[in-house]
């Protein structure tokens, strides 16, 4: 497997992402959203070759970046010091090094199995069902 070219502050950004979306899920979830994100990067036709960075931060993609969330102030000041962000940052530099494999195949999207409705574009099944989290690929 070989990992993506990417920079300090995209490998940041993808570790934000994951604590502001996934930190209650532990290291499967995590590491799953991490996956996501770099499925993104390398197949989905709107966000191939993008920054990583930009893909994370991108309005309305991952809510933990959305006006109003939140996570949103919390992902601004996280540090190291914090357990569940090392295990992000952890996840963010394995995956994007390509040194663990895929649990969600392609997937390029989730949602939270929470939601009274699923989003509009949560057709067919899911690929993969981690925690709290249903994953799915071929999304337009």
């Amino acid at each position: 497997m070989r990992g993506i070219h990417c920079s300090a502050v995209d490998v940041w950004t993808v570790a934000q992402t994951c604590y502001g979306e996934a930190r209650g899920e532990g290291s499967p979830g995590i590491y799953a959203v991490a996956w996501v994100i770099r499925n993104r990067h390398e197949y989905h036709r709107c966000w191939k070759d993008r920054s990583l960075a930009s893909i994370c931060r991108a309005l309305y993609q991952f809510s933990c970046w959305n006006p109003g969330d939140p996570n949103r102030d919390r992902l601004r000041g996280v540090s190291l010091d914090d357990r569940s962000f090392a295990i992000c940052l952890q996840a963010a530099v394995e995956v994007m090094g390509g040194l663990v494999s895929s649990p969600v195949g392609r997937a390029t999207h989730y949602h939270s199995d929470t939601l009274d409705t699923p989003p509009a574009w949560a057709i067919g099944s899911p690929v993969a069902v981690i925690g709290h989290h249903l994953f799915f690929g071929d999304i337009a």
